[in-house]
């Protein structure tokens, strides 16, 4: 049979079926990359296509590479405002690139992103971690596409990661607080395991130390605002109250001003506090919150450029071999009227 009997645009997803001697749900598996199909049973659906001038899809173009120009963004959470500013930063240049976003929330990032990768629905997967703390879980096997982690590592992928540096921004808050003269500054940190907590939790406290101060003061929270709030109580009814107080994010520094406000605590008057992002929401506080703004435009750009360039050439992206290959970057202190000098 030959092309000519199937003038363009009348060649049908049954006819290339029959020609490749397969079902017509293997055809549309094998164009559209929804499941994995044999790389045999690919090749007879790509000669069907081409010997009867099938009108080509956007997908069958790509059927010889397997593209699906889906880029994957698995996030733990979207309630998190600081997420939503990621993809919304992530979302202009995949468009540029030629791809579509393909937004996935969980509370399994990681075994959501093994499960697109297995299933060959996206190019290349950006992926911010979980709340799983690191070692807990067993670490999974190679994922055959390129996988970039922002923000949060991945607890059980290891994979190249773009994140701020989160030991120099808590660094930086600290010694502004200190500038102010405070010298008894707590931090409410987020949970233990996980990276971007801890570094926070380093850069805090090796300031302090640095300083000659205390650097005992901290309660553990999760990040959420609810955890800052319960957090600020338990340092209001502690034996030392502080003058200060540094939360690992935003949504937790958030929760402590609510918990001061509820106990008549006046910020900045009695206590400064500061926290850590930097997430529009910060700015129409009152007052206006003192923040550590992580550059969420540049993780976004370049976590994207990592994964299109790596899907574009083939190429495998940079890890190292028993750690995350980290691309860290420079975030800026925003100075809110949450903190003032020590009260006398």
């Amino acid at each position: 049979m030959s092309a000519g009997l199937f003038p363009a645009g009348r060649v049908t997803v049954e006819d290339v079926a029959r020609r490749a001697g397969v079902s017509t749900a293997t055809v549309s598996r094998a164009v559209n990359g929804t499941a994995r199909v044999a790389q045999e049973t690919l090749d007879r659906v790509q000669h069907a296509i081409d010997e009867l001038g099938f009108r080509p899809t956007p997908a069958a173009q790509n059927l010889r590479q397997q593209r699906t120009r889906n880029i994957a963004l698995v996030v733990p959470t979207i309630t998190n405002p600081f997420f939503p500013e990621l993809v919304a930063g992530v979302a202009p240049e995949i468009t540029r690139r030629g791809s579509s976003l393909l937004l996935l929330s969980t509370d399994d990032p990681e075994g959501e992103a093994t499960r697109v990768a297995q299933s060959r629905l996206a190019d290349g997967i950006l992926l911010v971690g979980s709340m799983e703390r690191s070692g807990v879980r067993q670490r999974t096997p190679h994922l055959d596409l390129p996988v970039v982690a922002f923000d949060r590592a991945a607890a059980s992928l290891r994979t190249t990661v773009v994140q701020c540096d989160n030991a120099a921004g808590a660094r930086a808050v600290v010694t502004h607080l200190a500038g102010l003269g405070h010298r008894h500054i707590a931090h409410l940190r987020g949970p233990r395991g996980l990276d971007v907590a801890d570094q926070r939790a380093r850069g805090h406290r090796r300031a302090l130390l640095e300083l000659g101060l205390d650097a005992r003061l901290e309660v553990e929270g999760d990040f959420s605002e609810e955890s800052g709030y319960a957090a600020a109580l338990r340092l209001l009814d502690g034996p030392e109250r502080p003058t200060a107080v540094f939360a690992a994010n935003d949504l937790m520094a958030i929760g402590a001003l609510a918990a001061f406000r509820a106990r008549g605590v006046r910020v900045p008057e009695e206590i400064s506090v500061a926290g850590f992002d930097g997430i529009r929401l910060g700015r129409y506080l009152h007052p206006t919150l003192t923040t550590y703004a992580q550059p969420i435009a540049e993780i976004a750009q370049r976590a994207v450029t990592l994964v299109l360039d790596a899907v574009d050439s083939g190429s495998p992206l940079p890890r190292g071999r028993s750690a995350p290959h980290v691309l860290t970057l420079a975030g800026e202190l925003v100075v809110g009227g949450s903190t003032s000098a020590v009260p006398s």
